[in-house]
């Protein structure tokens, strides 16, 4: 099996971008990962650790080095939440974005079917 990554923030960030933004970053971009893969499983916010670290070892390649971290695990549970759609309240919409701030995908559902995450990529420290 090939290795896959989701490489480093870093480099898409501006020099001296502090670390903690950069974590930010990857954490929501391995949640969605993550998520994707659970998604196709059949998995939503309700898989247990376990599952959801098969999952991590999927989007990886290879076996975790260390267990996903609290943090991980709620933006991918985040990921996976009931999406929003078209019919989904302004202010509740909103209210979504505001609470899954600064690492958490929302999960959104087109008029088509077709789902998406909606990524927040820190902009500032």
């Amino acid at each position: 099996m090939k290795k896959t990554s989701i490489g480093t923030a870093r480099h898409l960030h501006p020099p001296g971008t502090s670390g903690e933004l950069c974590r930010q970053h990857n954490r929501a971009a391995l949640a969605t990962t993550v998520a994707a893969i659970a998604r196709r499983r059949g998995l939503d916010a309700e898989a247990d650790d376990d599952q959801l670290a098969q999952c991590a070892e999927a989007a990886k390649g290879e076996a975790l080095k260390s267990p996903l971290s609290a943090d991980t695990l709620v933006a991918i549970r985040c990921a996976l939440a009931p999406p929003l759609d078209s019919s989904t309240s302004a202010v509740a919409v909103a209210a979504a974005v505001f609470a899954a701030l600064p690492d958490r995908p929302l999960r959104v559902v087109a008029e088509d079917g077709q789902e998406f995450f909606l990524v927040p990529i820190p902009a500032t420290p």
